[in-house]
């Protein structure tokens, strides 16, 4: 803490009340990002919106797999005898393309539910193929 910045001596707070204002804020560092459902709207939104979170949810472990999967065979094809392998292996293609379907759904989707997609290049690749 910097002392000239101190926000707790500067309200005038009694100890016993520092004691739980600490305490509260050392609870909400420790839960991280849940601490999000606090927030009403946020909670609001988990509720109304279930399905698209829990499509969401679901494509982003796929991709996670896929990617992970992929990275596993590129580094088991990587060595000086399979270099020619690499290229041609039938599998690593078909996760390179699975991967590439999954971020196409995901960005389709969003562009469906008016998300603003930042790249318009990529919304055009993705209408085109």
């Amino acid at each position: 803490m910097i002392p000239e910045r101190n926000l707790m001596a500067e309200r005038g707070l009694e100890f016993e009340q520092q004691r739980v204002w600490v305490r509260s804020i050392t609870d909400m560092i420790n839960e991280g990002p849940r601490i999000l459902l606090r927030l009403k709207k946020v909670r609001q939104a988990i509720v109304c919106q279930s399905e698209p979170l829990l499509w969401y949810s679901k494509m982003r472990t796929e991709l996670e797999i896929v990617h992970l999967e992929y990275t596993n065979r590129d580094l088991k094809c990587s060595n000086v005898e399979n270099i020619m392998m690499s290229e041609s292996d039938i599998i690593k293609n078909a996760l390179e393309v699975r991967m590439s379907e999954i971020l196409r759904e995901v960005l389709w989707r969003m562009v469906c539910e008016g998300s603003s997609v930042n790249d318009v290049n990529v919304v055009k690749e993705m209408m085109l193929s």
